[in-house]
């Protein structure tokens, strides 16, 4: 199993970040939690409100400035806000959402704002994307606590499932528990709608256990997850298996061009993966999901790279006589697949 993707220096992730709000909430002052996975922001959001403000006070002791609605970042202000004790609570609660502050320079003012924060008072900062090379965004490591807020890695993403399935009464085999993760692309405000609303349906049925045909039932479409037991057969050489997993999407209804489009995305990612040799790479260059980089890259070691460049150029081929009139769109995904499934690493096969 791949490592976690390495973090900078004195950064924590999201659940060494949780971990310390939970435990150790008295040594925050300046905080810095950055990414996009919305449910661990909003999560650790919600810890600290427990943490600092007292019952009904958030009124008193709480401030916001979100430049998402239009408000504009002014230290100036933030500096005020810092200086105002709490009223009824341990300590007074700032967030700053979307400042771009640790990306920009910083005046000798601005560092002794974030450097003299009191201990009465916590300003945490949210930003979607950050430069760990800025001066800025060392400071804050240096003068404050900074987090990742990334989704769960693999095996902690399916133990979350399974807990939150616990947590209804309900138990979750593996395969559904990949499923969900794989339909929802380690989403976790999706997984979360997704685990609610399987677990209202096997509790109107009296189910105890959730299955993969309650995931396909209740879920939406798996098209992604289609596409890689394509590829997965494709990379076995097994052609028939792979036109077999085509038919059943076109049965099903799912439209035939985003199958298309879905299977050139997926052939263009194995090829990057391919290049990039393990899922940490892959995640750098591409911000991808560590729950899928793993798997796309565990699946490109079955082709070689020359054969994943031929067969993205023939997919491409294939697609342009199709927008053209010249080839029906269900035999050029055909024809697609077989190519794929005879050139692998393991079947020596040729591309004509």
């Amino acid at each position: 199993m791949a490592k976690p993707k390495a973090l900078p220096q004195g950064v924590l992730n999201s659940k060494q970040m949780l971990n310390k709000i939970n435990k150790e909430s008295d040594s925050l002052g300046l905080v810095l939690l950055y990414g996009t996975e919305t449910y661990m922001i909003d999560g650790a959001v919600n810890m600290l409100k427990k943490v600092c403000l007292g019952p009904g006070a958030e009124d008193m002791d709480f401030a916001s400035i979100d430049t998402r609605t239009g408000e504009k970042f002014d230290m100036g202000k933030l500096e005020e806000l810092i200086s105002m004790p709490p009223w009824m609570s341990p300590k007074r609660l700032i967030v700053v959402r979307q400042s771009g502050l640790p990306g920009r320079e910083l005046s000798d003012k601005d560092l002794n704002v974030l450097k003299n924060i009191p201990s009465s008072t916590v300003v945490v900062f949210f930003e979607e994307n950050v430069d760990s090379r800025k001066k800025a965004f060392k400071a804050f490591v240096q003068y404050g606590t900074v987090a990742s807020m990334a989704g769960f890695e693999e095996d902690e993403l399916l133990n979350w499932i399974g807990n939150r399935f616990g947590k209804e009464g309900l138990k979750v085999n593996y395969d559904a528990a990949t499923s969900m993760a794989s339909r929802c692309s380690g989403n976790m405000m999706e997984l979360v709608n997704e685990v609610n609303k399987v677990a209202l349906y096997c509790q109107s049925k009296n189910y105890t256990v959730v299955t993969p045909e309650i995931v396909e039932l209740c879920c939406p479409a798996d098209l992604s997850g289609r596409i890689f037991d394509i590829m997965d057969s494709c990379g076995s050489g097994n052609a028939a298996s792979a036109l077999g997993t085509l038919d059943k999407l076109i049965i099903n209804k799912e439209p035939m061009v985003m199958i298309r489009a879905s299977i050139m995305s997926h052939i263009k990612a194995l090829i990057m993966a391919k290049e990039a040799g393990n899922p940490n790479v892959l995640i750098k260059r591409t911000g991808m999901k560590e729950f899928r980089a793993k798997k796309i890259c565990q699946q490109a070691n079955n082709f070689s790279m020359n054969s994943l460049i031929k067969l993205y150029l023939t997919a491409a081929d294939l697609d342009s006589d199709f927008r053209h009139g010249l080839i029906d769109e269900r035999y050029s995904l055909e024809i697609v697949l077989v190519k794929a499934a005879a050139k692998t690493d393991g079947n020596p096969g040729s591309f004509s």
